[in-house]
């Protein structure tokens, strides 16, 4: 039975998060699968004498159930709401508004919708902050809608609100929860860190001691990102296990008959409030009953086994949150990496570290050093250096060796969900390993010390080699970071190639009856694979010189893509249509060089999507009237000509009162007509390019002489203008609603 509740819980949670994200109808295909799994390990005498097949197929069975009840009985009801019309809201703020893709996200928890009593959780979006705390009840009038982003719905929001036009009144409740006061603990520890600490070391200490990841600018974020070590500023288990064992050092302090209960009793408090500070986080919620359950097996005097642990935290957390809870990306990456690491980690330090003649590892116990420091009976002992050696050895291996074990399962999660990899994250956790904790631990004692004033100048020592890990922690990220094919960015294609290819290798070495001595041959494959994969599709994308013109409605949306380096040249549509073009622009290339913008309102909307996850790294910004000290902008005016690479050239004509971008790549000259361009201002020498891209706002196809045309539209007379052109021109696309690629090369 040692196993069984380990692999229940894992086989409950992970069909509860491949659920989450298979399609509705594939739920029922995987939940008939689950039957008929049962099913055979019942039939078969073999199996069904093994307990684990048959209650793990049946937990499988349970967690689609579950999953396909709660979307019909809770998801839909709540999603009714969304019928496109305003509604009278009532509701209360249960956590801190964030900024975000330049709006303010309010979570709330409706109360009352039109009058009726309503107990759901409701996203606020609105263009302004205001000026609101937790706990407060908010009333508003909005349309609402279903929620979309599959982030949020692991949340627990089904339903959003987004308008521009919303008028929100708040009142204050007269008493507050005691979640209130987890948050005013986090305000605390937040200006604590500001007091002693410069910009960017406070907000690296916010990040790795509470989560506040978002205090980081978005290029210190990239450079985490780029190194592989983004794990480190994302509270979870492992520096929950950090800040517990500082705990059980001080409660080994305490010393009598029964003193293991009140251990037991401080631990939980501990657990539950860091739990609270940190906004219940389902990563570490998962870590914090994992700890809970280890203080009680310590404080019954039972030996722990924490994958039984894993398994309890895998089932309870569905049930605590919601089984969409599993779907969290943040608790799927935390989940399998303590699996990862429970499982293998020993293994592969065995093969890493040093063992002497009896079997043991030689490591440094600081715990028992001072232990006997303090004892005066302890005879001191001489000094091994080769033992010194091969404990030394041993702690610089061990890193690396559950480094190597998490990235097992969580490798292929992230490639899977983020399409990226670093080749430097064995050596970042190295590098940053002890930094990391060094720095958790003084940002810690930086906040207890603050508030006490006798201690204040304590916090402010503390503060010095503070900032000074924190610095070098940021070096060696960025230098890591900026190394040569440090990252890859995988496309989806090769993704998937390479999942089939080592799905084909593990199946054949299942196939040998003695498969252990093969597994190391198969992995080595795989990472070979996917390297040369990854390098594959960097060297063509090297290559590539590509014109995309997006399908936004009404609009034009383009990109060029020289090279690798991507550039956008033109978003001139809605913001909806922006956003969904902007995330996959951000999924397949991550950043862009450049942005032009033609006037303030288009360096708004770029800069709202430079604050989040589409980096870019400089803006043409052509009549600046306004905001002169924007960063990283370069101001222009009237005809202007930019050399941007190779044998890539942008000039920006006027035609009449409107201004008239112009690429030439490759011998290839592309003009953009936009919306408020007059073609008879449009001067002589453009209107014979060799590709224009046009909206549907110019009618005069006819003066046009370019070799090919682009129409940017969606509406179905566009198909029927293009059709009719189709004989004037070499070649005539129409966005529709599918992309336009044209090759430059």
């Amino acid at each position: 039975m040692k196993r069984l509740l380990a692999r229940i819980g894992i086989t409950y949670f992970s069909v509860l998060a491949a659920a989450f994200y298979l399609p509705p109808v594939w739920d029922y295909v995987l939940c008939g699968a689950a039957l008929l799994l049962t099913a055979i390990f019942f039939i078969i005498r073999k199996w069904r004498r093994t307990i684990y097949l048959p209650a793990m197929a049946i937990m499988a069975v349970v967690a689609c159930i579950v999953h396909i009840g709660y979307t019909y009985f809770t998801v839909l009801p709540v999603q009714s709401y969304a019928t496109g019309e305003e509604h009278s809201i009532e509701a209360v703020m249960i956590e801190e508004p964030y900024r975000s893709y330049g709006k303010v996200y309010y979570r709330l928890r409706a109360e009352k919708i039109d009058g009726k009593k309503a107990d759901c959780k409701l996203m606020l979006k609105l263009p302004i902050r205001i000026d609101v705390e937790v706990d407060d009840v908010l009333s508003f009038r909005s349309e609402i809608n279903a929620m979309e982003n599959q982030y949020f719905l692991s949340k627990g929001f089904y339903i959003v609100s987004d308008s521009y036009d919303t008028v929100v009144t708040a009142d204050t409740p007269k008493n507050h929860t005691l979640y209130y006061q987890a948050i005013q603990i986090r305000k605390y520890m937040r200006e604590a860190l500001d007091a002693y600490l410069p910009e960017e070391s406070a907000a690296l200490c916010k990040a790795i001691l509470i989560g506040d990841k978002y205090s980081l600018d978005l290029s210190l974020r990239d450079n985490f990102r780029y190194a592989g070590a983004s794990y480190f500023i994302v509270v979870s288990g492992m520096h929950f296990a950090v800040i517990i064992l500082i705990l059980q050092k001080l409660l080994s302090l305490i010393r009598f008959r029964g003193a293991r209960f009140l251990r037991l009793a401080i631990s939980l408090v501990v657990i539950f409030a860091y739990m609270s500070v940190t906004g219940f986080q389902p990563s570490v919620m998962r870590s914090g009953i994992m700890i809970s359950f280890v203080a009680l097996g310590r404080c019954l005097r039972r030996l722990p086994y924490s994958l039984n642990h894993l398994g309890i935290a895998g089932f309870v957390m569905p049930c605590f949150l919601s089984p969409y809870s599993a779907g969290d990306i943040g608790l799927i990456l935390s989940f399998y990496a303590t699996m990862s690491i429970l499982i293998w980690a020993n293994p592969i330090a065995k093969k890493l570290c040093y063992m002497d003649e009896y079997g043991n590892t030689p490591m440094f116990d600081f715990g028992r050093w001072i232990q006997k420091r303090r004892s005066k009976k302890e005879k001191k002992v001489s000094f091994d250096a080769v033992l010194f050696r091969h404990k030394l050895r041993n702690t610089f291996c061990s890193i690396p060796a559950v480094s190597l074990a998490a990235n097992i399962l969580v490798f292929p999660i992230t490639v899977f969900v983020f399409h990226e990899f670093s080749l430097v994250t064995l050596l970042s956790s190295v590098l940053l390993y002890a930094e990391i904790y060094l720095i958790l631990i003084l940002s810690l004692a930086v906040c207890v010390f603050y508030y006490c004033w006798v201690l204040k100048y304590v916090a402010m020592a503390i503060a010095v080699p503070l900032n000074l890990l924190c610095k070098l922690v940021l070096w060696i990220v960025e230098t890591l970071g900026s190394l040569p094919f440090a990252y890859f960015r995988v496309g989806a294609g090769w993704f998937y190639l390479w999942m089939a290819l080592t799905v084909i290798l593990g199946v054949t070495v299942l196939m040998y009856r003695n498969h252990y001595r093969y597994v190391k041959l198969a992995v080595f494959c795989s990472a070979i694979l996917l390297l040369t994969g990854s390098v594959t599709h960097a060297i063509v994308e090297m290559q590539t010189y590509e014109l995309e013109v997006y399908s936004c409605g009404n609009g034009m949306c383009v990109g060029l893509n020289y090279g690798g380096d991507f550039y956008l040249l033109s978003m001139d549509a809605k913001t909806k249509e922006v956003y969904k073009i902007t995330d996959e622009l951000s999924y397949r290339y991550g950043s862009a060089r450049l942005a032009l913008c033609l006037n303030e309102d288009d360096l708004k909307k770029y800069q709202l999507y430079r604050k989040d996850e589409f980096a870019i790294s400089d803006y043409l910004l052509y009549d600046s009237s306004g905001n002169d000290d924007a960063e990283n902008t370069i101001h222009f005016g009237g005809d202007s000509v930019f050399a941007l690479d190779d044998g890539l050239t942008l000039s920006v004509r006027m035609a009449g009162d409107m201004p008239v971008p112009i690429i030439e790549v490759n011998g290839k000259r592309i003009v953009l007509l936009l919306k408020k361009v007059s073609f008879a201002d449009l001067p002589e020498e453009l209107r014979s390019a060799d590709v224009i891209v046009m909206s549907r706002a110019l009618a005069d196809y006819e003066g046009l002489r370019c070799d090919s045309l682009i129409i940017s539209d969606t509406h179905d007379d566009a198909l029927k203008t293009a059709k009719i052109l189709n004989g004037c021109y070499s070649k005539v696309y129409i966005t529709g609603d599918e992309s336009v690629t044209y090759p430059l090369r």
